[in-house]
């Protein structure tokens, strides 16, 4: 290999190795700016959730229990993921539930709730953490657009069959908005029926501590 040939292929050896130099510095920015990116927003949305907690249970009635998290898997709580579940335990025996769910079945696709209740299917209180809902019309679900959400607070739900908490043209005691049915018999659907799932934790879980 002549003088000139080699000068060429260290060159090129030289800006291949500063090109691939460059571009896996750029790919670990990527995905050190995602790492830190998904860590803001996980720590986000459990600051969300703590807010949420707070609203559905008041802290007057909180400050009393201690706090045990669970995942878990129903039915009842409207698909087949993972849901956090906090349990409030008094002298070591479970009292509350607070439970993400979903409602499968909203106008614009799934809406997800927390849903707080006593153990024996008494209501606490109830807030959509997530939609999709229409601006205007749907998304009276939310609680800083009406208060309709906290129409629930007090219901019990005693079984399956109990018409409690159904909207008022199922024989229920709960509204529905004007000019849609979809969206709120889709999140009073789900709240019943986790309250319903909150009535079997006992035969769910261990309840131990």
């Amino acid at each position: 290999m002549g003088i000139k040939n080699m000068k060429d292929f260290k060159k090129i050896l030289k800006n291949s190795f500063i090109m691939s130099f460059f571009s896996v510095l750029s790919l670990c920015i990527v995905i050190y700016v995602n790492y830190i990116t998904k860590n803001q927003i996980k720590k986000q949305k459990e600051q969300e959730k703590k807010i949420f907690i707070q609203q559905v249970v008041p802290h007057n009635i909180y400050s009393l229990y201690e706090e045990k998290k669970y995942l878990v898997d129903s039915e009842w709580l409207g698909d087949s993921n993972k849901h956090n579940l906090w349990l409030l335990f008094r002298n070591k025996i479970a009292k509350i539930a607070i439970v993400e769910s979903t409602a499968p079945d909203g106008y614009s696709g799934s809406i997800y709730i927390l849903v707080a209740a006593y153990l024996n299917g008494k209501i606490i209180g109830v807030r959509v953490l997530s939609h999709k809902e229409t601006p205007g019309i749907g998304d009276k679900i939310d609680i800083s657009v009406s208060d309709w959400i906290t129409k629930f607070k007090d219901l019990m739900v005693k079984n399956e069959k109990d018409n409690h908490v159904l909207l008022k043209k199922y024989g229920g005691q709960i509204d529905q908005f004007t000019g849609a049915t979809i969206t709120p018999q889709a999140v009073t659907n789900a709240i019943k029926r986790t309250v319903i799932f909150i009535k079997k934790i006992p035969l769910i879980l261990s309840l131990k501590r």
